[in-house]
């Protein structure tokens, strides 16, 4: 069984991976198919995916996750290296944060409410909505989340995002609690007010 160290190693790799896929268009177009849907609905995810996710178990969270990253615009992705996480926004000579100081879903619900004020009373409630859920609805839900939050300019960390699905069908309300402290942490206090 991998360690935790080496499953979040996974997840960026993972990540990097799906990037990698979802340059070409018929492959982003067969992933972002998945959306939402059970595992036994769409077939043509594991000819793309079985690799990239074999022997870390939470293949739903894999697969969910690959089906949001291609809802990013496709736009040619800079060369990285696997071991850094697309979100980091340190250069490649500063330390990387550590994945606890990574954004959760939380954070990035806060970052997009900081920057659209007016759209903050429905995010915090969509949050609200999303900590109550069970992972068989919750994974449906998460396709028009990320699209929002993606056309509100607040990409989440997919790797984080996929531990924390990973861990939801164990851990649920240890998770939703996490994106909720995030978020209200984040929150700037005259935004709290208003809600």
């Amino acid at each position: 069984m991998p360690s935790r160290e080496q499953r979040r190693e996974h997840y960026d790799r993972y990540v990097a991976a799906v990037r990698t896929l979802c340059r070409t268009l018929a492959h982003r177009k067969t992933l972002a198919n998945g959306r939402g849907r059970d595992l036994d609905d769409c077939p043509d995810l594991t000819r793309l995916l079985i690799k990239p996710s074999h022997g870390f178990g939470a293949r739903r969270a894999h697969y969910t996750v690959a089906a949001l990253i291609a809802l990013e615009p496709a736009t040619p992705y800079p060369s990285h290296s696997p071991d850094r996480a697309e979100t980091d926004p340190t250069g490649p000579d500063e330390p990387r944060p550590t994945w606890r100081q990574r954004p959760t879903l939380g954070h990035t619900f806060a970052r997009a409410a900081r920057t659209h004020r007016l759209a903050a009373g429905g995010l915090e409630r969509e949050l609200g909505v999303l900590t109550r859920l069970s992972a068989p609805t919750l994974h449906p839900r998460l396709p028009h989340t990320a699209r929002r939050l993606l056309d509100l300019g607040a990409r989440p960390d997919w790797a984080v995002l996929l531990d924390d699905l990973a861990l939801w069908d164990y851990h649920p309300h240890t998770v939703a609690r996490r994106w909720r402290e995030a978020f209200y942490l984040d929150l700037p206090t005259d935004l709290l007010q208003e809600n």
